[in-house]
């Protein structure tokens, strides 16, 4: 079981890490499409630009107030307004002819006259050199979006296929911890089988046993003492089997009918359920000291299965205390909750074992020993109970010191 339990685990690491390996390569090709797209972009922009230089040169040569504007020279704000629109006329349908639809700012410069500097975004610039009469003139091109706009070009199928990755981890992850749970689940039931057929094939062996025994008594002569202690036997091994039985109906009759609820005296029932135990609790030589100091102590519930829930968790207390028991029951209100707290001093609990011990059929063992008898309902049902009247249980416990349990209930 153990081989099998690393394959598993390596395998699923395994598949893990290669789905992480996925994402970085479609990383490593996002990265290499986006400096093809780049290189691409790059040349549809010279030339869009190489053409669009050569167009406005031949406007400018033709007219006298567009070659003052390229050139930098002084003429009027209307005339600079229409020159401007010319050229960004000529700029923008020769981008459109490279298909370039992207925001853009440009600008003529004389290089000569202007130390030009361009930080940030990229600028594209071509030379006006021997097409005017006037070196130096350079035409500037910038576009702000460009890199959103590489990224789209290149980056449509990776952001399909990396959430589609993604989303395969996140299923893995979700399976995993399904199969897991499911596993766990599995494990706890074959144990709880386990315990069924070894605590229901005791009281059945010693019935079988004491009825072959009365009546070999009744054949050989009839002895009343001794059928008597063999009648005796018959009733106390068939109590077992009632209780046990009662154990597992318990669990599996939770109905969560909130129009059966009524108002619960919780001092009262835990006054009941002391009194149910405080005997076995004297006959082993401990004390059960009760300190009821809530003032409001009236919730709204089921009686019997709080009254089962409290006498379960009472039961454990005793069931797991090697030593005397020494078991304290308190309660106390805090805003408008009543708060039912049970101490003892037995073998506690180990603190990654808190979150486990409310599952069905689990059981703290010791390696793959089972030290304690149960079938692992007990707690189970405490919580399905604490649940169903929306109220809340928790646990402080370390290894052999002791154990609280605190149940946080609704006042009415």
């Amino acid at each position: 079981m153990k081989n099998r339990i690393d394959k598993q685990a390596l395998l699923a690491t395994i598949t893990f890490l290669l789905l992480l390996g996925l994402i970085g390569i479609q990383f490593t090709f996002l990265i290499r499409s986006a400096k093809l797209e780049q290189k691409h972009f790059n040349h549809r922009v010279v030339l869009a630009l190489s053409e669009s230089r050569n167009e406005i040169a031949r406007a400018a040569n033709a007219c006298t107030y567009m070659h003052n504007y390229v050139c930098g020279n002084q003429c009027t704000k209307d005339m600079q307004r229409i020159n401007s629109q010319k050229a960004d006329s000529i700029i923008r349908s020769n981008l459109a002819i490279h298909k370039i639809d992207l925001d853009y700012t440009f600008e003529f410069v004389n290089v000569d006259k202007n130390h030009i500097e361009r930080a940030g975004v990229a600028c594209y610039e071509q030379s006006l050199n021997g097409l005017l009469a006037e070196n130096g003139i350079k035409l500037l091109i910038q576009f702000p979006e460009q890199s959103q706009f590489i990224l789209a070009q290149a980056g449509t199928l990776f952001y399909i296929s990396l959430g589609a990755i993604i989303f395969v981890m996140m299923s893995f992850v979700f399976t995993s911890r399904l199969f897991r749970n499911q596993k766990r689940i599995l494990t706890n039931t074959k144990d709880f089988i386990d315990n069924m057929v070894h605590e229901f094939q005791t009281p059945v062996s010693n019935i079988k046993l004491a009825s072959n025994l009365i009546k070999k008594n009744i054949d050989a002569g009839f002895n009343s003492e001794k059928i008597n202690n063999y009648a005796g036997l018959i009733q106390n091994e068939n109590s077992k089997i009632e209780d046990h039985m009662g154990d597992i109906l318990s669990v599996a009759a939770m109905v969560g009918n909130r129009s059966e609820y009524t108002e619960v005296n919780m001092h009262q029932l835990l006054n009941k359920c002391a009194d149910t135990y405080r005997s076995s609790i004297e006959k082993a030589g401990g004390n059960l000291t009760i300190d009821l100091l809530a003032n409001r102590f009236i919730v709204k519930g089921k009686r019997e299965y709080l009254y089962h829930a409290l006498c379960n968790l009472l039961d454990n207390a005793i069931k797991y205390t090697i030593a005397e028991p020494e078991i304290k029951i308190s309660t106390y209100n805090k805003k408008n909750k009543f708060y039912v707290v049970l101490s003892d001093n037995g073998i506690g609990i180990d603190p990654k074992n808190h979150q486990n011990i409310f599952e069905k059929y689990y059981r703290v063992t010791n390696g793959n020993i089972h030290d304690f008898k149960g079938f692992g309902l007990g707690l189970d049902f405490v919580k399905s109970v604490v649940l169903q009247h929306g109220a809340s249980i928790h646990i402080n416990s370390q290894l052999h010191k002791g154990s609280t349990f605190t149940l946080v209930l609704n006042i009415v």
